[in-house]
C-alpha cells in the first residue's frame, strides 16, 4: 500500500503533528509512506520509522514530477493550503483525507473545523472502535519526538562541565519575528549569572551567528556553542541530553518539549497561550511574560513599533530566579 502524507511547515506544527505521524505508521505498519515536506520536516523526522521516503517541496512542477512516479492508495493532506491541494489534484490516487478544508472550501474561504488525530485516523481507516481504543491511551496523544543517543556528545559535555546540570540556550526566532527576541545582551548577562552552577550550551541557526559572536566574546570559555553546526536531528539529540532549555517563543522550544526536556520560554509580543506548557508534551514547562502594566502586549507585531517595553520588563533576575525555583534543574 502506498500512502502520501503532506505537510510543509511550520517547525512548531511539524513537531506537534508527531502523534499523528506515529498513529499513521501504527495503523499502516506495512505501507510505503512518502512524506511531502520541507527540508525542515525531512531533517526533523529522518531518524524516525514513520516515513519510508521523503519528497522535498521545491518548484511546483519539479515536485509534481517526483510524486507522479507512483500511484497512491491514500493521500493524507495535513497542510490543506492551496498548493497542497494543487499537488494532490495532479496525482494518481484512490482516496484523499484532509485534516481541515478541501480545495473547494479553501478557494471560497469556507471555514471548517480541523480534525483531531483520532477523527483524522477514523476517516482514514474507517474503523471507529479501533481508533477509539488506540487514542483512549493518552500516551498516544503526547508528543514524543524520536531522537538518537550520541556518546561523543556526552563525553564532550562531561569533559567540559563535569557533573554540572546542563542548560541549552537559543537567542533567536524566525526572520519575521524580531519582536519576540529577549535580546543578546540579556542572554549574555544570564549566562554570566549561570556559569558557575551550570554547563551552558548555545544553539541556533545561521540567524543567530551574530548573537553567538557577541556572547562568545564575553562568555566563550564558559560555554559550548552549536550555533549553525547541527541538523534538526542532531539538535534533538542535544536537547534530549540537557536538563533545561531557555529561549524565546520559537521552534526550538517545541523541539525541547518534544523530547521531554524541561523548558523556560520568554514571551513578549505573542500570547502565553502558545506556550508548550499548554500543548500535549511530557515534562515540566514554564514561561515568563511582560509585567501587567505593559498594555500593548501581546501585540502580534513582527517588529516592535515602540521601544520593546514588553521584553525589557522581563529582567535577567526574573529568569535566573525562575531557574533556581525549578526543582528538576536544582536537585
Amino acid at each position: 500500500m502506498n500512502i502520501l502524507v503532506i505537510r510543509f511547515s511550520s517547525l512548531g506544527d511539524l513537531v506537534t503533528l508527531e502523534p499523528t505521524f506515529r498513529a499513521i505508521r501504527n495503523f499502516y505498519s506495512d505501507a510505503v509512506i512518502t512524506f511531502l515536506t520541507s527540508n525542515v520536516g525531512a531533517s526533523l523526522y529522518n531518524d524516525s520509522v514513520y516515513f519510508n521516503e521523503y519528497v522535498i517541496k521545491n518548484g511546483f512542477f519539479e515536485t509534481v514530477s517526483k510524486l507522479k512516479v507512483k500511484s497512491y492508495d491514500l493521500v493524507i493532506n495535513l497542510q490543506c493550503n492551496k498548493p497542497s491541494h494543487y499537488y494532490n489534484l495532479l496525482l494518481s490516487k484512490k482516496r484523499t483525507v484532509n485534516k481541515s478544508f478541501n480545495l473547494f472550501q479553501k478557494v471560497f474561504n469556507l471555514k471548517t473545523e480541523s480534525k483531531s488525530p483520532q477523527s483524522l485516523l477514523e476517516r482514514c481507516i474507517n474503523d471507529f472502535n479501533k481508533t477509539k481504543t488506540y487514542f483512549n491511551n493518552q500516551e498516544n496523544l503526547i508528543v514524543h519526538l524520536p531522537s538518537l543517543e550520541d556518546k561523543v556528545l556526552n563525553e564532550r559535555l562531561t569533559s567540559k562541565f563535569g557533573e554540572k546540570k546542563l542548560i541549552a540556550i537559543s537567542t533567536g526566532t524566525s526572520l519575521r519575528w524580531e519582536s519576540k527576541k529577549w535580546g543578546r545582551n540579556n542572554y549574555k548577562n544570564l549566562i554570566l549569572r549561570l556559569k558557575d552552577e551550570f554547563g551552558i550550551l548555545l544553539i541556533g541557526t545561521e540567524l543567530e551567528i551574530e548573537d553567538e559572536k557577541f556572547i562568545k566574546n564575553e562568555c566563550g570559555e564558559f560555554l559550548i556553542s552549536y550555533v549553525n553546526k547541527t541538523s534538526l536531528s542532531q539538535l534533538k539529540t542535544i536537547l534530549n541530553t540537557v536538563d533545561l532549555y531557555i529561549g524565546n517563543d520559537s521552534g526550538p522550544s517545541h523541539i525541547a518539549a518534544g523530547v521531554g526536556t524541561t523548558t523556560v520560554t520568554i514571551f513578549g509580543s505573542t500570547d502565553i497561550k502558545h506556550c508548550v506548557k499548554f500543548e500535549k508534551y511530557s515534562g515540566e514547562h514554564y514561561y515568563l511574560q511582560p509585567k501587567n502594566d505593559i498594555l500593548c502586549a501581546p501585540c502580534y507585531k513582527s517588529v516592535c513599533p515602540t521601544k520593546h517595553e514588553c521584553m525589557d520588563s522581563i529582567t535577567v533576575n526574573n529568569v535566573y530566579t525562575l531557574i533556581k525555583q525549578i526543582k528538576e534543574i536544582n536537585e
